[in-house]
């Protein structure tokens, strides 16, 4: 199945993407898009791809469209690595908390394009933290991607 892959990363951008068992994660030239009028009549499809800045980088970046194209998967999540604390109002930490018990949300995702659309109907610019808030019951299930190892939510 093909999907439209919109990426945030610097300048948007949109192309295509696609996944078989026989050739593979299979890209199209990217486009430059200044809005999302310009690429509505493209949105037709159920389901797009979304990468921006909180993707991991390339060659990792195709791992992980890869795995979550070939699976039921909708988002991406990263193993935390920094130190995570609870902090008071004062801006007091008041406890440490395992990091280990968290998850980092990121993209690539897949959205509808429902989604899409109404998110930009209220926002100018992508910010993937207020699509979720618009958008939290559609990410139940995850992906984890750690560099060779994939683990799923079961």
């Amino acid at each position: 199945m093909k999907y439209l892959l919109l990426n945030f990363k610097g300048l948007p951008t949109y192309s295509w993407v696609e996944y078989s068992t026989d050739s593979g994660l299979i890209r199209s030239e990217s486009e430059n898009f200044s809005n999302l009028a310009e690429i509505n009549h493209l949105m037709d499809k159920e389901t797009c791809i979304v990468v921006d800045e909180l993707a991991i980088d390339e060659p990792t970046l195709s791992i992980s469209l890869e795995n979550l194209l070939k699976s039921e998967y909708s988002i991406t999540t990263h193993k935390v690595t920094n130190a995570i604390k609870r902090i008071d109002s004062s801006g007091k930490v008041v406890k440490h908390l395992d990091r280990e018990s968290y998850q980092r949300l990121s993209t690539p995702i897949k959205a509808s394009s429902k989604s899409i659309q109404k998110y930009f109907q209220e926002h100018s610019s992508w910010d993937f933290e207020q699509y979720l808030k618009l958008n939290n019951h559609s990410y139940k299930d995850y992906q984890t991607f750690e560099a060779g190892l994939i683990l799923e939510s079961k």
